[in-house]
């Protein structure tokens, strides 16, 4: 297309068949698409679609909107994050605290014939509750 790096939907359909791509307008749009979707070509159009912010004017209202939006999205992924790392800690916290709870009874209270069952099924459900969690 003489060096051109745009050229519209209606000048790619002429060019396929100018150059004998496609013998027909309904061949030349099967091609375009199979360009499409292998990604050499893209339709203006659906760029337009997905980043409509990049072609607005710089007063462009949607910015400041995105701008206010993508501020609480911020704040909203830090308290996601303290969030999950409270969870985390608790966990780990809760897994110590198991441990040595079923030391200490292993050890000085029962013996492990007593202590083995309880403290299989109680971790099958722990980590079956986690499972169902996350």
């Amino acid at each position: 297309m003489e060096g051109k790096e745009v050229i519209g939907y209606s000048e790619l359909l002429e060019a396929c068949k100018s150059m004998d791509v496609a013998r027909s307008l309904n061949e030349a749009i099967a091609f375009a698409r199979v360009l499409d979707e292998a990604g050499v070509v893209l339709v203006v159009d659906l760029v337009r679609k997905a980043v409509p912010l990049a072609l607005a004017p710089e007063d462009d209202p949607i910015k400041d909107e995105l701008k206010r939006l993508l501020e609480q999205k911020e704040e909203i992924d830090v308290q996601a994050h303290k969030e999950v790392r409270r969870i985390l800690w608790t966990g780990l916290g809760l897994a110590v605290g198991q441990v040595g709870l079923f030391f200490r009874l292993t050890f000085w209270e029962f013996s492990w014939d007593v202590m083995e069952p309880i403290t299989y099924f109680s971790t099958s459900i722990i980590i079956v509750i986690c499972y169902a969690y996350f």
